[in-house]
């Protein structure tokens, strides 16, 4: 993440009920949460306010509570997926990846992970395709 996206993601504060209207959670549910333990404010005098960050967290528990999971399983759950969401852009942060957009408006594409050395020891190029058929991978051997 660049400078810009993260000094946006750290400062940008958002109040309660701008929160609240936001993902539908009440302000007292989101007082509750924090009594939990599982938000934090960056400001509790007066306004409460809320990270860029935090806003997704309640987001992504208020999802998993939709789901029919319980608190305590939404914050879990939606912490693993926080982590995956965390664990694919370190991924595809890699800069010897090309990630190639073909058709914008179906969203399809192509993810080359370019060369691998398979366990056998053969040599091939990996390739992620993301088509009408869904997602499916070419093993281009050398």
């Amino acid at each position: 993440m660049n400078s810009v996206w993260r000094s946006i993601y750290s400062n940008l504060k958002v109040g309660i009920g701008e929160v609240s209207s936001l993902t539908g959670v009440t302000q007292r549910q989101l007082r509750y949460w924090e009594e939990k333990g599982y938000i934090e404010p960056i400001e509790k005098e007066g306004l409460r306010k809320y990270t860029l960050g935090t806003l997704f967290s309640i987001a992504f528990i208020k999802e998993k509570l939709d789901q029919g999971y319980t608190l305590a399983s939404a914050v879990k759950k939606s912490k693993e997926d926080q982590t995956k969401v965390k664990l694919l852009r370190k991924l595809f942060s890699d800069p010897n990846y090309q990630i190639n957009v073909c058709d914008l408006e179906h969203e399809y594409g192509q993810v080359n992970f370019g060369e691998l050395r398979l366990m056998d020891g053969r040599k091939g190029d990996l390739t992620a395709i993301i088509d009408q058929d869904g997602t499916h991978y070419e093993f281009d051997e050398k």
